[in-house]
């Protein structure tokens, strides 16, 4: 992928560095949006490409970097006011629809080939408490196509 140029207003939707809107509370709000879609594609897509990884010396360093954007992940979720993890594949109050990518395929609850809610009762192995013990990978591909919302055409 060649160095792209990017619009963090994603075609002027966000305001996130406040040039446009004069309530500082909205702007805050769209940075963080933005940052939550960011970090969570962050730490997927570390996760998708642990694979292409295994036996290189990158895969300590890769997998460093993907715990790191987990807990960024996690704290800006908190900063929104919502958990630190995802459930089965929502974004969360207050993310656009355009963000809905960075969260499909995180309602699986096959790990492993198993499914992970018949491993015991109750809430503990519920649709939503399985899916927010995993965080699902993205492919190449998957990973590029969320980012395009950020790239300018060219």
């Amino acid at each position: 992928v060649e160095k792209p140029t990017f619009d963090f207003t994603v075609g002027g939707m966000f305001d996130p560095f406040n040039d446009t809107i004069d309530d500082a509370d909205t702007a805050y709000a769209q940075l963080l949006a933005l940052a939550q879609a960011f970090e969570d594609t962050g730490v997927r897509a570390y996760k998708g490409q642990a694979g292409n990884l295994l036996g290189s010396p990158f895969l300590t360093a890769a997998l460093q970097i993907h715990s790191v954007e987990a807990r960024h992940a996690s704290e800006v979720r908190r900063l929104r006011g919502l958990k630190g993890w995802i459930t089965n594949n929502e974004r969360g109050a207050g993310m656009p629809e355009a963000t809905q990518a960075v969260y499909n395929g995180e309602e699986n609850i096959t790990q492993g080939g198993l499914d992970v809610t018949t491993l015991g009762s109750g809430d503990p192995f519920s649709m939503g408490a399985s899916t927010e013990a995993y965080d699902e990978p993205l492919t190449g591909d998957e990973a590029v196509a969320i980012a395009s919302l950020f790239i300018v055409s060219e």
